[in-house]
């Protein structure tokens, strides 16, 4: 899935590994755990439905889709 930061605009890959709770974000190859109150910060510019779902399970419901979101398919 892709982020993007709503206050500069940095797009960021994450992604939230099976079995963690803690969505992973990576500014070139370091990767931190974004906390799910710092979502606010974020938007989702793109993700697989799965991904979504899996956002909504771990608590990370501030994490709202943009407004040029789009759903992309597993790989």
């Amino acid at each position: 899935m892709k982020l993007r930061c709503r206050l500069d605009g940095l797009l960021l890959h994450a992604t939230l590994p099976a079995g963690y709770r803690e969505l992973l974000a990576y500014d070139g190859d370091e990767g931190f755990a974004l906390e799910a109150v710092e979502a606010l910060y974020y938007e989702i510019v793109s993700a697989t439905p799965e991904e979504m779902l899996r956002l909504e399970q771990a608590h990370y419901r501030l994490l709202r889709p943009a407004e040029d979101f789009r759903t992309v398919r597993m790989e």
